[in-house]
């Protein structure tokens, strides 16, 4: 029933306005919060995971590199895999454990947890039964078939990390292009903001009719917040789209190659020391380096400085190659008997393979630190609300005193004949 008089009217403006406005202060408050909300999960959560899987499998590769190399440097038998591998094997853990504090705690997750746990003690142990074998056969095989676990496809070690790490980064993609941080968020804010001008403008003009007033203060107040806090809310609601856009897609992204192709890195010295020890018996280990060299030659992978290096290993390699496995095994020792391979491999100096190896590995990570400080600094702005969780409120607040005093004084107007 459409109300007849005057009062009646300016009752259902006021319970109209009120509804307006409420809707959104609702509107406004849920998207912000729903989206600082993802935000935070990103980089509090789902980045910091994915780069401690990224670094579970970085550490595990420098473990691997790590006691072939003091295998091949005839270390073995009197120091064991030596204190690098030790360092490597505790970041690994340490990661692990930071990993599965992050992760989400389902029981496929936990399982895959399990399983790497169960692995890594494996690796452990087949390196440790290595070094009851000197330098001879025993210990080439224990270090192979630790080398083996860790890299087979599907089912070795760093399959398993790197299905975890893929489930992550779908899920960081999912929270990225969650409802909440996507344009149609803004929906039910441009909806009820419209609403309420639509309101607002037909109060004045009927005021205007009725009271024979060119202007409401009080009113034009509440336009001008409806105004002020969709501008505002949208310009919020861009900036954080933006931010998670680039921090969650090209950031992380970013990450994850670096990250790999610090892997890499450690994967062409340990597979080319692998190769020297085994002599090229069983699996081919220096396809391995090959494969590890190609990724960090890609254009779009890791910095260029980091290209040059990788070339640079690329000729050492090639050198290695020319000059094949040193002499033949005698049958009982399979441990390297050129010295100068052995040199070109793990020597301290400059021109060797790991001190190459070590200047990329320093670049990568330096680039792994400026690109890691300016995607959190990304996914922290994100989150920022700028105001908006506390003054939205306030705001509309603002809005309902003003709209609901300047109605109630053109009924006291009404009612006092004045």
């Amino acid at each position: 029933m459409v109300p007849r008089t005057t009062p009646h009217r300016l009752r259902l403006l006021a319970v109209l306005l009120v509804t307006a406005v409420l809707l959104v202060a609702a509107a406004s408050w849920t998207r912000v919060v729903r989206a600082g909300e993802d935000a935070d999960r990103l980089r509090e959560r789902r980045l910091p995971a994915v780069l401690a899987l990224e670094q579970v499998a970085e550490a595990l590769t420098a473990a691997d590199r790590a006691a072939v190399g003091q295998l091949a440097s005839g270390s073995f038998p009197l120091t064991g895999p030596g204190t690098d591998y030790q360092d490597a094997v505790k970041t690994a853990g340490q990661a692990l454990a930071d990993a599965r504090e992050r992760l989400d705690g389902s029981d496929r997750t936990l399982a895959q947890l399990r399983a790497v746990d169960g692995l890594i003690i494996e690796f452990t142990s087949l390196v440790g039964m290595a070094q009851s074998g000197g330098e001879g056969p025993r210990a080439v095989a224990g270090i192979a078939y630790a080398s083996d676990l860790l890299h087979a496809p599907d089912t070795g070690i760093l399959a398993r990390v790197g299905q975890l790490r893929e489930s992550e980064l779908a899920a960081i993609r999912e929270t990225r292009d969650d409802y909440w941080t996507s344009p149609t968020a803004m929906a039910p804010l441009a909806v009820s903001a419209a609403a309420g001008l639509v309101l607002v403008v037909t109060t004045l003009w009927y005021l205007r009719r009725r009271f024979r007033r060119h202007i409401n203060p009080p009113l034009v107040l509440v336009l001008v917040g409806l105004l002020v806090l969709s501008a505002w809310d949208l310009s919020n609601a861009a900036r954080t789209r933006e931010r998670i856009d680039t921090a969650a897609g090209p950031g992380v992204t970013r990450l994850a190659e670096l990250w790999q192709a610090r892997t890499a890195v450690q994967r062409v010295v340990g597979a080319e020391s692998l190769a020297l020890v085994t002599r090229g018996v069983g699996v081919d280990h220096r396809a391995a380096a090959d494969a590890a060299l190609r990724e960090l030659a890609y254009p779009a992978g890791p910095e260029a400085t980091v290209r040059a290096k990788a070339a640079e290993m690329a000729g050492i390699v090639g050198e290695l190659r020319g000059r094949g496995f040193g002499p033949e095994p005698d049958g009982t020792d399979h441990t390297p008997q050129d010295q100068r391979s052995v040199d070109l491999v793990i020597g301290g100096d400059s021109g060797t393979l790991t001190a190459v190896a070590e200047d990329a590995d320093n670049d990568i990570a330096d680039a792994i630190a400026e690109t890691r400080r300016d995607t959190e600094r990304r996914l922290a702005t994100a989150s920022d609300d700028q105001g908006l969780a506390v003054g939205g409120p306030l705001l509309c607040l603002g809005m309902l005193v003003a709209g609901l005093w300047g109605l109630w004084r053109r009924w006291d107007e009404y009612r006092t004949g004045g």
